[in-house]
């Protein structure tokens, strides 16, 4: 399914101090250029990733309305929407 460039939505970023898969997130979104609000999923974002996700894992990405999960699929997705 392809998905349309979404440069105009909000992307927001669950991710924890201590998570090497979220860094890699975070280095990917950087060298992208891409503006991304953080959320600190182990002080207060938890319950917000286990209602969008379903489970308790972290990184978790979204782009408007959409998730995403998984560092390797969210660095694949942002390759290939914005790189």
């Amino acid at each position: 399914m392809m998905h349309p460039r979404t440069a105009n939505a909000l992307i927001k970023l669950y991710t924890g101090d201590y998570c090497p898969y979220c860094w890699r997130v975070k280095k990917e979104l950087e060298r992208l250029n891409l503006d991304y609000e953080a959320v600190d999923a182990d002080a207060d974002g938890r319950e917000e990733v286990m209602r969008l996700s379903g489970q308790r894992l972290i990184p978790i990405l979204t782009i408007g309305d959409e998730v995403l999960a998984d560092s390797s699929h969210i660095i694949r997705e942002l390759r290939k929407r914005f790189g």
